[in-house]
């Protein structure tokens, strides 16, 4: 694992607080990987129902609305569970909170494995989604604390690019572990997804021992004199008032509804309006998140660039969320192309607009009040899980009387855009 390169008059080691905590670049970007892989196996875990799901759904007998069920359960689990885990996260050890939580969600999922009713398959995924609540507020937290400002968004990108990486290696294990005629082995699926949890706990250890991995627990300093003035008294109540706050719950909110519907009904989509199944459906849905993952790079990759080269980090930011969230719009060709090779080029476009999204959103809640990072993540992500959860069951049902997701796609392909249109109030820096 290499270090990023830094710009001029950027800042190695930010000073917290309470004392400098030395540590290397070469460290810091350690920690990011480390943390794509937590974001790796995290997809893993929950997209192995996915891409079992046609042998679960046979097995258990369960309609799409059923299905809808169990991820609204997850759903559920998971939008409460990612405002205790921001609370948790601002206020005691990150390291020990993120190695507990991975160890949580593996457990689960493994469980997932060993269910044999329909009741057991839901507690299993509340499990699982209380869990993996805390991926993201630890994730951003850190990020936060140990990445200058304008690499976050790259930083932000890389460890979030690990969901997609998990989404596509889960499909290619369905295909050497599970039977595409009999669905025999989807329960070896969760066992081997899960048993990675325990691999990541042992370098997750290694590599936050001693003073460097203090840094992890050491709440970020402010980055202006004028911030530290007003952040030091600013309570987690006054962020409500901020205009920054709501902005940033907009952006979150758009990017997680559009990812998320695409993440669970995409396949769904394949299976029955396409009908595309077995293997070829397993590699077209590797395919998908491998765009998706290189959205989530390239986006935080320009994003650093644009601010590199004469451009505010702010305006940046912007700049790259319009233009991914205008791939989105590419859904409408693609369902009107139906199964033909084009369509799944253009499908594989919005796979990356969406996905790209998420950097910039992490960086803007970086941006509020450093202190509450935690939290301000947890409230935008329950937020937006609060309106997910309850989306998917809904979704079944429309299938399951029209026999169709299309017109569901098309409306959902346009609220990305509106959030970056919000995201492009996003307040200036002032001019000396």
């Amino acid at each position: 694992m290499t270090a990023s390169p830094q710009s001029p008059g950027t800042t190695d080691t930010p000073p917290p607080a309470s004392g400098p905590i030395a540590f290397s670049p070469a460290w810091r970007w350690s920690i990011v990987w480390l943390m794509f892989f937590a974001t790796m196996i995290n997809y893993m875990d929950r997209q192995a129902l996915n891409s079992a799901s046609p042998h679960i759904k046979q097995e258990f007998g369960l309609s799409e609305q059923d299905y809808g069920n169990i991820e609204f359960a997850f759903g559920l689990a998971f939008a409460i569970f990612q405002i205790v885990a921001g609370f948790l996260v601002d206020r005691f050890s990150i390291r020990v909170q993120y190695l507990l939580a991975l160890l949580i969600w593996s457990a689960a999922g493994i469980a997932t494995g060993l269910s044999n009713t329909l009741n057991a398959l839901l507690m299993c995924r509340v499990i699982l989604g209380i869990g993996e609540a805390f991926n993201w507020p630890c994730a951003v937290a850190t990020v936060r604390r140990i990445v200058p400002r304008d690499q976050r968004a790259l930083a932000n990108g890389i460890f979030h690019s690990g969901a997609t990486i998990g989404a596509v290696l889960t499909p290619l294990l369905a295909v050497l572990l599970i039977s595409s005629g009999t669905g025999e082995g989807w329960r070896n699926l969760f066992y081997v997804v899960g048993a990675l949890g325990g691999v990541w706990a042992i370098f997750w250890i290694m590599l936050t021992r001693g003073v460097e991995g203090r840094a992890i627990d050491t709440p970020a300093p402010a980055e202006s004199e004028s911030e530290s003035a007003n952040e030091a008294n600013t309570r987690m109540r006054d962020v409500f008032a901020m205009r920054r706050f709501w902005i940033a719950i907009i952006v979150g909110c758009s990017v997680n509804f559009c990812w998320h519907f695409y993440r669970i009904w995409f396949v769904r989509y394949m299976d029955l309006g396409l009908a595309i199944q077995g293997n070829q459906l397993q590699y077209l849905l590797a395919g998908f998140y491998i765009c998706a993952d290189l959205g989530s790079l390239i986006a935080g990759y320009f994003t650093q660039w644009f601010s590199r080269n004469g451009w505010t980090v702010e305006r940046s930011r912007k700049i790259v969320m319009v233009s991914t969230a205008l791939l989105c719009l590419l859904t409408t060709p693609a369902l009107w192309l139906g199964s033909s090779p084009w369509a799944f080029v253009l499908f594989y476009l919005v796979a990356a607009g969406s996905m790209g999204g998420f950097a910039n959103y992490f960086a803007l809640s970086q941006d509020i009040v450093s202190r509450h990072t935690g939290q301000i993540l947890g409230i935008i992500g329950a937020t937006s899980w609060f309106l997910i959860a309850p989306v998917q069951p809904l979704v079944g049902a429309y299938y399951d009387q029209h026999q169709t997701f299309v017109p569901i796609f098309i409306g959902i392909s346009f609220v990305p855009i509106a959030g970056a249109l919000v995201g492009c109030l996003w307040p200036e820096p002032k001019r000396s």
